[in-house]
């Protein structure tokens, strides 16, 4: 390993201990998650709800027609291990968050082994490590019980088994098959390192020859599972995980936005993969880290999901992931490359985290309730509301009913975006808001989208109560 002078020997101390306090974040913040029953994402309600269902009933797809209209649009591999942990110890935003948690912890890890694995350098493996979790979108994500960050560990982990797989006969590259398969099934978008390593084998004929092995290792057994899949659910989860996902809106704002908080987190680490795919790119797209290289471009496009209606924060973490272990194989092929130069690589780390933590560094901030929840009476009120509701309610804070007990009938969001599409008819929960059946409505932004929704709130219900982001509303009184 390069001999190093004082002058970098301080920076990567200094780089360290700025990327040490990242850290500690992401430790704290999600510490705090998991002690905060509420939540704020909506999403969180989502996978709640399905979980239970999946834990009650064995499956989460059904015709969006009839009670509980919910659109499913979760692949099944995160939802069967939060449902195992619901089973265990009943419902809980906590399971699905420690999940994610481990999730991001495991895939720290992947990230040091493949660094460490390839250049034989811990500190440059640990500060891309480290760096990971250093911008606001995954310290924001990564504690939430969501798929991404278990998706994101088994696409580093499949293409790390792939890229020292060798000439694919050893149990890497079967193994590697199997992770992108869970990672497909986990998140229907995380397709994109299995089609980087697809990719990779088209550059000469000695790895051509391997396509066929890579569609028996992946391919076949993701199409086997797809099949049992609509089988076993006589085609409601084709329509849930196919159909109607691909009904969704899109904003060229959004798309803007999307690029632009990436670009201005990621600049350094952009500038640094640009000049080693410059004067390094026959090491960079060698064998062993091509994959990687097809793995971050193939994940710059993918940055256009942003535009996606719903799309959040989460769009940004893979391609985050992407850049920072490619920038990381860049940093040592320079090194090699010129070493006297480049043996000043922790500055460059150094301006990267910093760059990592600043932008966005107000969005970082913990939700009150998840900061302090024995302070946040709102939501303990709505609890409270909730709980002692003996009949049906419509809410768009799906968590507290999973929590309280009780059923969640609609899914707002996802129902909306499939009434646009014309796949979704709200006719039966407009009569039901008619008759006033619901005796609590929940609100925040979404139901009165619905079609009908709207006038009939204003005509049958009246609101009772503000807590928070969310407004009570309770059937009128009848006229006498």
């Amino acid at each position: 390993m390069i001999q190093r002078t004082f002058g970098p020997r301080l920076a990567l101390g200094a780089c360290l201990a700025l990327l040490a306090a990242a850290v500690g974040r992401f430790v704290f913040d999600g510490v705090a998650y998991l002690r905060s029953p509420y939540s704020r994402d909506y999403g969180e309600g989502v996978v709640l709800a399905l979980t239970r269902l999946l834990a009650e009933h064995g499956s989460y797809f059904g015709p969006v027609g009839e009670y509980p209209m919910i659109h499913g649009n979760y692949p099944p591999v995160f939802l069967i291990l939060s449902a195992v942990a619901y089973r265990l110890f009943g419902p809980s935003l906590a399971a699905p968050r420690a999940l994610s948690l481990l999730s991001t912890s495991a895939l720290m890890v992947i990230v040091y082994v493949i660094v460490g694995q390839r250049w034989r350098d811990r500190s440059l493996a640990l500060c891309a490590a480290f760096l990971l979790v250093a911008p606001w979108f995954v310290v924001t994500w990564a504690p939430l019980g969501r798929v991404d960050m278990l998706a994101c560990l088994f696409s580093a982990a499949g293409l790390w088994l792939f890229a020292t797989a060798g000439d694919g006969r050893g149990w890497r590259w079967w193994t590697s098959g199997a992770c992108f398969v869970l990672g497909a099934f986990t998140k229907q978008t995380a397709l994109v390192a299995p089609a980087a390593a697809l990719l990779s084998l088209l550059h000469g004929p000695a790895t051509r020859r391997l396509i066929p092995r890579f569609f028996l290792a992946f391919v076949l057994p993701a199409a086997a599972v797809l099949l049992v899949l609509v089988l076993a659910t006589h085609g409601q989860a084709w329509s849930h995980l196919v159909t109607y996902t691909a009904a969704a809106d899109y904003s060229l704002t959004a798309l803007g936005k999307g690029y632009g908080s990436f670009v201005v987190s990621a600049a350094p680490l952009l500038a640094v993969i640009l000049l080693g795919l410059g004067a390094c790119s026959d090491r960079l797209l060698a064998r062993s880290d091509r994959p990687f290289a097809l793995y971050w471009v193939l994940n710059l496009g993918a940055l256009v999901t942003t535009a996606k209606a719903g799309a959040a924060q989460n769009y940004l973490v893979e391609p985050w992931l992407a850049t920072v272990l490619l920038a990381a194989l860049a940093l040592g092929a320079l090194r090699e490359r010129s070493p006297e130069v480049f043996r000043w690589w922790p500055v460059l780390m150094l301006v990267a985290a910093a760059v990592a933590l600043v932008a966005g560094h107000g969005a970082a901030r913990l939700p009150r309730p998840i900061r302090n929840p024995l302070q946040a009476t709102e939501y303990r009120s709505l609890d409270e509301a909730v709980a002692g509701t003996s009949g049906p309610i419509l809410s768009e804070n799906l968590s507290v009913l999973v929590r309280q007990g009780k059923p969640v009938l609609v899914e707002p969001f996802g129902m909306l975006l499939l009434s646009r599409k014309g796949l979704w008819r709200p006719d039966r929960l407009v009569a039901d808001c008619e008759a006033g059946r619901f005796d609590l409505i929940v609100y925040e932004n979404r139901l009165r989208d619905i079609p009908g929704m709207d006038a009939c709130l204003d005509r049958r219900y009246e609101p009772t109560a503000t807590l928070g982001p969310y407004d009570l509303l309770r059937p009128r009184p009848a006229a006498p």
